[in-house]
């Protein structure tokens, strides 16, 4: 009778699991149920003589990476091995499976020659402007240098911090730039979180530290005539915020901000915050409701829900990659590359009056004076546009007719080109929704990069063209190319020209 109940116990709780295994089959086809999430590892092993600034870990299937090596000193960078044989420093991945690393590094031997380091055409050298140097900036690297249109380094510097992507002259001959943190939980391509001001010997005569969990530096910044600095900051928005603006996000978002720091008080004495001029069809209940059609002077945060680039899903839902500042106008230039837009902005403002759409010199607060580029934004995903990704807005002033530059990587197309737009009378009636007339454009079947890229204007009316993967182009008004510099495999984030009679250069002796 015993050995009848326990057999009788045990056949009931084989039923019991085989009940409870049928459920969590059941509940596992389920066919509502959210699909898991997939990871895969990544493994970076790094050789003697450098460092990279990405870790080695677990990472969500589709995540873009950057990955800069960087060269101890008297090492140079020799190539990847591993899941990659690329010679490049930075190397950009997509985790689609578990991939392994190795940073490789060899010791320099004795220095090459200087026109080993490029390789120079000449078209028309009567026709090229050798009145300055090119400050050429080398992407995601720890140098930059300045050249003369013979491919000469007449001066160099090396950093101990990899640059957070722009660095520029300022009068007094000094370099203000931005430089990579050693880690940071935003690491967005472009990120810096540091601002220093070095001297020609190498000195920081000032720095500056915005890299929190909420907020941080990246891709430009411009020294205004006053001696302060504008810089772009990704600043987080809360999930629950981003979703209650119909966003379709699973992690928190990070818009733009400008913010203008005084380098004797290290405080930031304006800012301008992207998210205080949102417009969205979506929720009722917010102040941001509105059509985007109608109010075109505020962001059209929606177009973010479009599927324009990977790094959207992660949370960088604009990408601000460009500013400039016009001073005889006192307004801000923005470059929004995922956006595919510029955006003009008042600077009069104070910081209360740029959080809203009222005050400064327009009575606009800090609503967009003017966009343009892109008409998708407004709510037409059938609409036109101009651009396809875009860098480096440039202001222009010609004798009083306000006209900008601006880098087109025009990704889709597979072929870039530099651009000038005359604009019209910015203040606050500025009609927006129309495209400025085109003034400039060159083109070539051979100039594309789609991630980065810069354009300027020459002294002698030439422009100057930085193609992110290739170097320098100087092109006539006409269009004829007259100048390559080939920067056999480095990559440049941007040509920066300094007349040889300029402040920034006579100031550095050299």
């Amino acid at each position: 009778m015993v050995n009848l109940e326990i057999k009788t116990c045990i056949v009931k709780k084989e039923l019991f699991i085989l009940f409870i295994t049928f459920c969590l089959l059941n509940l596992g086809c389920d066919k509502d149920q959210t699909p898991k999430q997939i990871f895969y590892s990544l493994t970076i092993t790094v050789g003697t003589g450098g460092a990279v600034d990405v870790d080695s870990g677990i990472y969500l299937e589709g995540t873009e990476l950057s990955i800069t090596a960087t060269p101890d000193t008297d090492f140079e960078f020799e190539k990847w091995s591993g899941d990659s044989e690329s010679t490049s420093p930075v190397l950009t991945i997509i985790m689609d499976k578990p991939i392994d690393l190795q940073a490789n590094f060899k010791e320099k031997g004795n220095e090459e020659p200087n026109d080993s380091d490029a390789e120079i055409t000449y078209f028309n050298a009567d026709l090229i402007d050798d009145s300055g140097y090119i400050l050429a900036i080398e992407n995601g690297q720890n140098t930059c240098y300045l050249i003369d249109h013979d491919g000469t380094k007449v001066y160099s510097w090396t950093f101990d911090r990899v640059l957070g992507q722009d660095i520029e002259l300022t009068p007094e001959g000094n370099l203000l730039g931005l430089f990579k943190v050693d880690s940071t939980p935003i690491a967005f391509g472009g990120q810096s979180g540091i601002i220093r001001e070095i001297d020609k010997e190498g000195n920081i005569l000032w720095e500056y530290l915005l890299a929190t969990e909420n907020e941080i530096t990246h891709h430009d910044l411009t020294r205004l005539p006053n001696g302060n600095v504008l810089v772009l900051v990704w600043e987080r928005i809360p999930l629950s915020e981003a979703t209650a603006v119909g966003l379709n996000s699973t992690t928190d978002i990070f818009t733009e901000k400008v913010v203008e720091i005084n380098p004797d008080s290290n405080e930031v004495v304006w800012e301008w915050r992207s998210w205080d001029h949102i417009v969205q069809d979506f929720n009722t209940e917010l102040a941001s409701f509105g059509d985007p059609a109608v109010e075109k002077n505020k962001i059209n945060i929606l177009y973010a829900n479009s599927d324009v680039h990977e790094f959207v899903a992660l949370g960088d839902v604009m990408h601000a990659n460009g500013i400039d500042y016009l001073p005889e106008k006192d307004i801000i230039a923005l470059s929004i590359n995922f956006f595919s837009e510029v955006w003009i902005i008042d600077h009069s403002t104070t910081s209360e009056e740029a959080s809203t759409g009222s005050g400064g010199q327009f009575d606009k607060g800090g609503d967009l004076l003017y966009r343009f580029g892109n008409q998708k934004v407004f709510g037409d995903s059938n609409a036109s546009h101009l651009f396809d990704f875009n860098h480096n807005p440039t202001f222009l002033n010609n004798a009083g007719e306000i006209s900008l530059m601006i880098f087109n990587n025009n990704e889709s197309a597979g072929q870039s080109s530099a651009m000038e737009f005359l604009l019209p009378e910015i203040n606050g009636t500025t009609p927006i929704g129309t495209d400025p007339t085109t003034i400039f454009e060159f083109t070539d079947s051979t100039l594309f990069f789609p991630r980065i890229g810069s354009v300027s204007r020459l002294p002698n009316g030439n422009t100057l063209i930085c193609e992110g993967d290739f170097g320098y182009w100087e092109v006539t008004s006409g269009g004829e190319v007259v100048w390559k510099y080939d920067g056999l495999g480095k990559s440049y984030w941007r040509g920066v020209f300094y007349s040889k009679t300029s402040p920034e250069i006579t100031n550095l002796n050299l």
